[in-house]
């Protein structure tokens, strides 16, 4: 199955703020009823462990995305980490249940051209599938110039289990509403009487499984950013109740703990 670069609404400067933020946090909503924040924190922690890094900056984090699920596993873990979310189009005032380690930065940043001031392992959930290759690969090279560790999580696949599940989005979104916090009624208006967030959601998961980049592919992306104290690691993820296997991929200055 080839990929291909459709459009997402939730990549579009135009969509509303009150409906980015509301669809935004279902996927949120969808994240927690899933095993993945506990099987990427376990990735997450070895990765920290290893450059000795104790902040992250989450990159494309829109309301907070899964960030606040992960720190509570990294926490079973035995690691507290300062973080700090970014997004081209940031959201900073959408949650109110934020803890003091994560903090949201006010303006907007780019995947690709992340201010030097930011400093810390670079986070993905998500959201890497959204850059097409050029801006992927320009994504991989900041962090790579900048000599900043960097990890992608995908939640979603470009396999036929992975498009089948695709159509359950919407009665997913009509289950997972109640749960969605904070509560909004602007979310359940346009969630049940009018259905703009489930065919939303539907449009852009289907999307976004069509757009997942393969493990063979983020290693390709990967391939120009090489040097004898960098390394890259990818692998797949299998979560319990989930269809398909989703792909991760990490760099890291091999040398980074010994530098700070």
């Amino acid at each position: 199955m080839h990929r291909v670069q459709l459009f997402e609404f939730l990549d579009q400067s135009w969509l509303p703020g009150q409906l980015r933020a509301a669809a935004t946090r279902y996927l949120t909503a969808a994240h927690a009823a899933t095993p993945f924040p506990a099987l990427w924190a376990a990735i997450l922690a070895g990765v920290l462990e290893q450059c000795g890094i104790d902040r992250i900056v989450d990159l494309g984090s829109g309301t907070g995305g899964p960030m606040e699920l992960v720190l509570a596993e990294l926490a079973k873990l035995g690691h507290t980490p300062q973080v700090t979310l970014t997004d081209l189009y940031p959201l900073p005032t959408s949650s109110t249940s934020w803890t003091p380690s994560i903090h949201y930065w006010q303006e907007p940043v780019s995947a690709a051209s992340v201010p030097p001031q930011l400093q810390g392992l670079r986070t993905l959930f998500a959201t890497f599938h959204h850059f097409a290759p050029p801006m992927a690969r320009a994504v991989l090279q900041d962090a790579f110039r900048q000599r900043q560790a960097i990890c992608i999580f995908e939640a979603t696949s470009r396999t036929v289990p992975a498009v089948a599940a695709s159509f359950l989005i919407p009665i997913l979104v009509l289950l997972l509403t109640p749960s969605v916090r904070p509560f909004a009624m602007f979310q359940v208006v346009f969630t049940y009487l009018l259905p703009v967030i489930p065919l939303l959601a539907f449009w852009d998961g289907l999307v976004s499984q069509l757009r997942t980049y393969s493990m063979d592919e983020l290693k390709d992306l990967a391939a120009d950013c090489t040097a004898p104290d960098d390394e890259w690691e990818s692998g797949t993820v299998e979560a319990k109740g989930v269809p398909f296997k989703t792909c991760y991929l990490i760099g890291r200055p091999t040398l980074v703990a010994r530098d700070r």
